[in-house]
């Protein structure tokens, strides 16, 4: 099995001229890239930076998060890569956390760590600035040399640190290695049927998440295709790239389905090209789904994972039986187990915590001993997500085990209630969250954006609920807003439930 700068010199090799990376500024070969990887490779290195220090990427999604990422595994560095959206409290931790040797920025996101830069004399910054000077990162990569004597790293080291999303308010650094990613990236080839030096990539999810780095870009370069890279969600841009490039894989998470479903204008827009798509991270509207796929003609295929299982572990069958709501089947080498609270594993049908094993599992979390040993056990990853398996042994998600709403003793997931939610037509995009109640302890809250030119109120969405659900299931209110808070195209359900304490929602509302 190659490490994965390996990979990288295979194709620069086999592919040369093929292009790699396509964005609306430039268009960089498997060649052109190996060569920018080289060069910077080489300024780490003249500043002092070698293998096993850790690499902050404070970047947005453009080719020098490639670049970056790469030539660190070049070096034998660890990339961490730095969500463009993160500030100064999320930074120190994250610097901190990491131990880093080096940060690269650019100009949108320097700004942000010069104001905190002096609280770290030892870190080495490199800043793609753009103004030409002999200290612009850009100025740097152009005069290095061009070649570079690849380190050797073992299969077990550090490949990479991503940060989760910190559900519990401290993001944790996942240490996948080499084996993770390189087996993460052959199960999904394989699952997908991908071909090798012939997809076309539309990357419309940030490149500082585990989606957008390992499973997208990564994998794009793992199969030889080109990827045509959006810096941004722009879902016109969307639309157009993919029938100007004759886009076949497409991977995005469920709200990205809605809002092109919600876009698409026969008369303007053509997706019939995409033969791979892919959705999962949250909800799943099967309505739109649906409708993609009569839009695209491709089928639309859930998967389930997580940064901690480097990508996607478990897949609805490319071919054969689809079962609408499940996640699908364990690909390659991994492993589903359902577990009760004591660990006790249990039959098909219950709901309980799902495990995940197998080769794509990480390290742990980096320089986090009592997280590891809390998530991590005999080879395997507490998901902390509430699913069953099937007669077939298809996974089904319930929800995830911090969500589920307690209400006067009864469990509310509120995934089920979203799921019937986007059967609504006005229901465009929704959330459903507990709020603090001094008789039930907690009841459900369904936040709405509705669907365009759709005029249901409270009343409309009350009814439906009550004519499909259990009364205690039933959202005690449901609000209405224009802007759903997302991050790295999920909905940010701990910055709603906090709107609605404090009675602010009204910052989500367009005036």
């Amino acid at each position: 099995m190659e490490i994965l700068s390996q990979m990288l010199a295979r194709n620069a090799r086999l592919l040369a001229d093929r292009a790699f990376i396509v964005t609306d500024q430039e268009r960089l070969t498997y060649s052109e890239f190996s060569m920018r990887t080289a060069r910077l490779a080489n300024v780490l290195a003249s500043q002092g930076i070698k293998q096993g220090d850790r690499v902050g990427l404070y970047l947005p999604s453009t080719p020098l998060m490639a670049i970056g990422f790469w030539a660190c595994q070049r070096l034998g560095a660890i990339p961490a890569p730095v969500s463009a959206m993160f500030r100064h409290s999320e930074l120190r931790k994250i610097v901190n956390q990491a131990g880093m040797a080096a940060l690269v920025a650019d100009a949108t996101t320097w700004p942000y760590f010069s104001e905190i830069k002096d609280e770290f004399p030892s870190l080495r910054t490199f800043v793609a600035s753009g103004d030409g000077s002999e200290n612009d990162l850009e100025v740097l990569i152009a005069s290095a040399p061009e070649t570079f004597a690849d380190a050797t790293c073992a299969m077990d080291d550090v490949a990479a640190l991503f940060f989760t999303s910190g559900t519990t308010g401290t993001p944790k650094g996942t240490a996948q290695t080499h084996f993770n990613q390189c087996s993460t990236l052959r199960d999904m080839m394989v699952s997908h049927r991908t071909r090798f030096g012939t997809e076309t990539y539309l990357c419309a999810v940030p490149l500082f998440t585990n989606f957008g780095l390992t499973v997208t870009l990564n994998l794009c370069l793992y199969t030889g295709g080109t990827i045509v890279l959006h810096e941004r969600w722009d879902t016109e841009r969307v639309l157009t790239d993919i029938a100007q490039y004759r886009a076949t894989y497409f991977g995005g998470t469920p709200t990205m389905y809605v809002y092109i479903v919600n876009a698409f204008d026969p008369a303007r827009h053509d997706i019939s090209s995409l033969r791979v798509c892919t959705t999962g991270g949250s909800p799943v509207p099967q309505p739109v789904i649906r409708r993609f796929e009569e839009l695209s003609g491709a089928r639309v295929t859930q998967v389930y994972g997580s940064t901690e299982s480097s990508g996607q572990s478990v897949m609805e069958p490319t071919i054969g039986v689809r079962k609408p709501g499940s996640a699908g089947l364990p690909v390659g080498s991994s492993r589903i187990s359902i577990v009760n609270d004591e660990g006790r594993s249990l039959p098909q049908g219950e709901i309980g915590e799902v495990i995940i094993e197998g080769d794509c599992i990480a390290k742990g979390y980096w320089q986090d001993e009592k997280a590891t040993q809390e998530a991590f056990s005999g080879g395997g990853w507490k998901s902390g997500d509430l699913g069953y398996l099937d007669e077939d042994g298809y996974l089904f998600i319930v929800d995830r085990k911090k969500d589920v709403i307690i209400t006067g003793g009864h469990n509310i997931y509120p995934l089920e209630i979203e799921t019937l939610l986007y059967q609504h037509p006005a229901v465009a995009m929704c959330a459903v969250v507990g709020i603090r109640d001094d008789s039930k302890g907690e009841i459900p809250v369904a936040v709405v954006v509705r669907s365009f030119d759709q005029t249901a109120d409270e009343a409309d969405i009350a009814l439906y609920c009550r004519e499909h659900l259990a009364a205690y299931k039933v959202p005690r209110a449901i609000h209405f807003i224009d802007d759903m808070p997302i991050e790295a195209a999920k909905i940010r359900k701990r910055e709603l439930v906090a709107a609605l304490h404090e009675n602010r929602l009204d910052a989500y509302r367009r005036r």
